[in-house]
């Protein structure tokens, strides 16, 4: 494990811990669906249309999102959500922003 410091637009830096041995992106992805949407995790793969989630709406879709963001310590630019067709594009989008190089400043 080691720590990134990442400081976003607004200017306020916070740190997080990248873990080798954490779970794949897409695998955290599915079980957060599945948890907010009270689904069965086999119900919700990469290839699953996010219009094709039972009782998905941009409200539920916000909480997902903002899971993620807690737990990697990211921050997902909420308009580029709306563009995205499946579970996979969404980890995707996760993905880049765990890739986004660290900052540092003030």
């Amino acid at each position: 494990m080691h720590r990134l410091t990442y400081t976003p637009p607004d200017h306020q830096t916070t740190e997080r811990t990248v873990d080798e041995n954490r779970p794949p992106v897409g695998d955290t992805v599915r079980a957060a669906f599945a948890s907010e949407l009270f689904l069965p995790l086999g119900k919700v793969t990469g290839d699953t249309p996010l219009t094709e989630l039972a009782g998905l709406d941009s409200v539920k879709l916000l909480r997902v999102v903002a899971a993620l963001e807690t737990q990697y310590a990211i921050t997902l630019d909420d308009e580029q959500l709306y563009g995205l067709g499946t579970v996979g594009d969404v980890a995707v989008l996760v993905e880049k922003a765990l890739e986004t190089p660290a900052v540092s400043g003030g």
